[in-house]
């Protein structure tokens, strides 16, 4: 290709494409964005399905996991031979995996005072507790900070 021609092919690319930048910047300016409007809460966030998760939820999806993984475990271990189980192998199986019948508990083991001890992450939770067997249930909103303990009592 002659010098002239590939000059001349250059320049006209150059010129198109600041032709079509000016084209894309003059559309874009008149464009009119209308964001939506802000939604003003009217209860406290503490409260919103979007921002608070409840402690249902949050155990809901602990036992969803503890669930996969004990199938997970159990698989292992069934495909392991006897012969080649250590000990812990075999303790762990009789303690996690054997089928064992648990009796029926004729009193409330929740009638106790007890003490219940919760690492969380900095946040604001609310903690319901309840009695067994009524409707009857304390709320309590606390605020963590980073390194701060929190003691909570309810009286029901």
């Amino acid at each position: 290709m002659p010098e002239d021609t590939e000059n001349s092919w250059m320049s006209c690319t150059l010129c198109r494409a600041g032709r079509q930048g000016s084209s894309v910047l003059n559309r874009a300016q008149q464009r009119r964005v209308e964001w939506p409007a802000q939604v003003e809460y009217t209860r406290p966030d503490i409260q919103d399905p979007l921002v608070y998760t409840s402690l249902d939820e949050a155990f809901s999806s602990m036992l969803q996991f503890m669930s996969t993984s004990t199938r997970q475990c159990k698989r292992f271990y069934r495909c392991v031979p006897s012969t080649s189980k250590t000990t812990h192998d075999q303790s762990h199986c009789r303690r996690f995996h054997s089928h064992r019948i648990v009796p029926i508990q004729k009193t409330n083991p929740l009638h106790k005072t007890e003490d219940v001890h919760v690492v969380v992450a900095p946040g604001t939770y609310a903690v319901t507790a309840g009695t067994w067997g009524k409707d009857q249930q304390t709320t309590h909103v606390v605020h963590v900070n980073q390194g701060q303990s929190v003691d909570l009592d309810f009286n029901i």
